[in-house]
């Protein structure tokens, strides 16, 4: 056999060797089960000499049907003996299939693989997709019953002390003073005073603290002390902005004045009150800027208890007016203890039997909600408003209804939990006791639900998966739900 020929069917042999169903059986005659190779070239044979031998009918060992070839390569000889395999494969179905497999080019091929890799690939990102579905349903529908401290670590303040969650930080407060300190308990800042009766309001990272009865007002944010000063009558009710604005409810006989302040003590502006005028002031807020204040006046009208709730704008739109005020609602017949800012458009005023929510730069009212229950107690965070009412059905404590700020319902769900205080920390409601810890989602599935071992003082949440910081008289407990 000459070398082209040679190199032919070496190559027809390499390509059965790597892509077996490639080849035609017509130059094959099927599929190789052994082969022999001789040198067939005695010492003296010089190159490119080569000898052709065998028989067209039998093999070496008289098998029947076999064939056997010899091909010449420059310097010896190659004897490829093979004999085909029958079996039940060899159906006409399956030679076709073998046959349209030979007749795909390369390329073909390739991207054949590549079609079947990206099926693979899609059938595994599936399964991973589903898994990760199946765990997220789980996590989000399953109440966990027990739990597990990570780390405690030592608390020694007295009895009395306080704490507000700000940013990563807290605020601890009490009679003798005010500190910020990391969920480690470990300070940051510290400042002391002696107060009988503190009390905070807190906005955004600004927290202000005055003595109620007293005169002493401090306020304060991450980086320490913004500014103190002293008021000259009783103070009642105290809100600070997040830009340090403090408004001050004070009490000067049968006079109310509510004084506005910046945070070293500055007279901003100030609003004089009675209850044959305005009203009693029951509550009073600042929007986030110091911009904008919110008072619920409560008063009687021809003998029938009467609610005003009035917008005050101290900023550049309010100067043209000599008393600041922007509008005014009535609530005839209810009270209104609470009001609050959402933000610097939108407000929210908590009746004895409803809530109203005013938006826009002018705080028109823009939702309401009546109920004919009585309200049990109220929460709220920048995304919604919830209430706990008694369950007339007996079947549960409570019932709890989440509304968002469009006035529109968003759950009512049975609760059957204790609670002293109810929070909403994080995207998740907050009930405690002393002795108690019950957490719900927005979405109102009861996530968690435990006693305590020791004597809680605060329960917070800081967006870290399954776990919380309770605090005790003696310690902080970073738990972890299971």
């Amino acid at each position: 056999m000459d070398k082209n020929k040679w190199k032919e069917r070496f190559q027809r042999i390499k390509e059965w060797l790597l892509f077996p169903g490639d080849v035609d059986d017509d130059d094959l005659d099927g599929f190789m089960d052994s082969y022999e190779v001789d040198s067939g070239v005695s010492d003296d044979a010089g190159p490119g000499s080569g000898t052709k031998s065998g028989d067209a009918g039998t093999d070496q060992a008289g098998n029947n049907g076999s064939d056997s070839e010899q091909g010449d390569l420059p310097g010896g000889s190659i004897r490829i003996k093979r004999s085909r395999i029958g079996g039940a494969d060899d159906t006409p179905d399956k030679k076709a299939e073998e046959k349209e497999e030979r007749e795909l080019t390369l390329e073909e091929r390739l991207a054949r693989n590549r079609r079947r890799r990206r099926i693979a690939q899609g059938v595994l990102v599936a399964l991973v997709l589903c898994v990760a579905l199946g765990f997220y349903i789980y996590n989000r529908s399953h109440t966990f019953e027990d739990y597990v401290i990570s780390k405690s670590i030592e608390n020694t303040m007295t009895s009395g002390t306080q704490y507000e969650a700000v940013g990563k930080y807290l605020y601890r407060y009490n009679s003798d003073g005010v500190s910020c300190v990391t969920r480690k308990n470990e300070v940051k800042w510290s400042i002391t005073y002696s107060m009988q009766a503190p009390i905070v309001d807190v906005c955004g990272t600004t927290m202000v603290i005055a003595e109620q009865q007293g005169t002493q007002v401090y306020v304060v944010n991450e980086d320490g002390l913004l500014g103190s000063f002293t008021c000259l009558l009783p103070i009642l009710k105290v809100r600070v902005s997040n830009q340090g604005v403090v408004a001050v409810v004070l009490q000067d006989d049968d006079v109310t004045w509510i004084r506005l302040y910046d945070a070293e003590g500055n007279s901003i502006a100030n609003d004089k009150t009675t209850i044959s005028d305005s009203g009693y002031p029951l509550d009073v807020d600042l929007s986030p800027n110091g911009e904008k204040m919110v008072v619920s006046y409560l008063g009687i009208d021809e003998g029938v208890m009467t609610s005003n709730v009035v917008f005050y704008d101290f900023g550049s739109d309010g100067d043209t007016d000599s008393d600041h005020e922007m509008s005014c609602e009535t609530f005839a017949g209810s009270a209104v203890p609470q009001v609050y800012f959402v933000d610097n458009t939108t407000a929210v005023a908590v009746a004895d039997d409803g809530f109203a929510v005013f938006s826009g730069s002018a705080l028109s009212k823009t939702a309401e909600q009546s109920f004919d229950e009585e309200i049990v107690s109220c929460f709220y965070d920048e995304d919604m408003i919830g209430f706990l009412f008694s369950d007339t059905t007996g079947e549960y404590s409570y019932r709890m209804e989440l509304y968002n700020y469009r006035g529109k319902q968003k759950k009512s769900v049975g609760v059957d939990a204790n609670f002293d205080e109810i929070k909403i920390e994080n995207g998740q409601i907050l009930m405690t006791t002393s002795t108690s810890i019950s957490v719900y989602t927005k979405n109102g599935a009861l996530r968690f639900s435990s006693a305590y071992e020791k004597e809680i003082t605060d329960v917070f949440y800081f967006k870290e998966y399954r776990r919380y910081l309770v605090i005790t008289q003696d310690s902080f407990d970073r738990i972890r739900i299971c």
